[in-house]
């Protein structure tokens, strides 16, 4: 629901040039929002892939960053943490809409 209200008309990312899309063939990198299941892994992996190069990977919210209330959970799979580099790390459960608009910002060097 954060990161959704970054869309609206009270934060609107969309004036910085900033969107999200639905498809990973349009997009400039991908937002990670909670805990990796293992059954959701391949998927990650897939779709990171289907994003052109350069791109950008940004872990948002405790369960992304670090696993959260489900670090220890046997169904977790961190494997893709491993293998690609996170270029961004937005800290909060969940952050703020304005904390995630100044961070990508901030990243992008248009503060």
């Amino acid at each position: 629901m954060e990161l959704a209200a970054t869309t609206n008309v009270n934060f609107d990312m969309g004036r910085f040039g900033i969107d999200f899309v639905a498809s990973p063939r349009h997009a400039d990198g991908i937002v990670i929002t909670g805990p990796v299941s293992k059954n959701m892994a391949p998927a990650l992996m897939d779709t990171y892939k289907s994003i052109s190069e350069p791109r950008i990977v940004i872990a948002v919210g405790a369960c992304a960053i670090s696993g959260g209330l489900f670090a220890e959970s046997n169904e977790i799979n961190r494997k893709f943490f491993d293998e690609i580099p996170v270029d961004l790390f937005i800290p909060g459960c969940p952050p703020h809409p304005l904390t995630f608009i100044h961070a990508v910002l901030d990243y992008l060097g248009r503060k």
